[in-house]
C-alpha cells in the first residue's frame, strides 16, 4: 500500500506557491435528496438521487507579510472578493492534485509573545472540483 507523508503537500493559488503553509484542508459535499413517493406496494425502503455538489476547505501555516504574491493576494481578495484557481498538491514530489476557483471566506491572524505567528484561511469552491494527476 502506497501511503504519502504529510509533509510533502503544496499549495498554488494563482500559480504561485504559498510560503509557510504547513496544512491544508478540503472537504467535498454531495447533495443527496430524498425522492421517497408514496406507496400501497409495501415498499419501506426510501428512494435517493444526487443534487448539487460543493467543496469548500482551508490553509493554514505562519504570517509571511513579505509573501506578496501568496498571502497579500489572498488578504486583498478577502477584502475585496475575487475569485482565482487554488491547486491542492497531495505530495510535491508528484503531480497529483485537486484545484478549482475559489472564493476566500475568511482568514485568521494571531500574535503570542512565545511562539510564531499563525495564519488561517478558509475558501469556497465556485464551480466544480477536479482531480488531475498531471502537473
Amino acid at each position: 500500500m502506497a501511503v504519502l507523508h504529510g509533509k510533502g503537500g503544496l499549495i498554488k493559488y494563482k500559480t504561485k506557491t504559498l510560503v509557510n503553509m504547513n496544512a491544508w484542508n478540503l472537504t467535498v459535499d454531495n447533495e443527496i435528496l430524498d425522492v421517497t413517493a408514496f406507496s400501497s406496494a409495501g415498499v419501506n425502503y426510501r428512494a435517493w438521487t444526487p443534487g448539487f455538489g460543493s467543496w469548500n476547505g482551508s490553509v493554514s501555516g505562519f504570517a509571511d507579510l513579505a509573501d506578496s504574491s501568496g498571502q497579500a493576494v489572498i488578504r486583498t481578495n478577502i477584502l475585496t472578493p475575487a475569485t482565482g484557481t487554488i491547486k491542492l498538491f497531495l505530495n510535491d514530489s508528484g503531480s497529483q492534485h485537486f484545484y478549482g476557483d475559489v472564493y476566500w471566506r475568511s482568514g485568521t491572524y494571531g500574535a503570542s509573545v512565545d511562539a510564531v505567528e499563525p495564519v488561517s484561511f478558509n475558501f469556497q469552491g465556485n464551480g466544480a472540483l477536479t482531480y488531475s494527476t498531471t502537473g
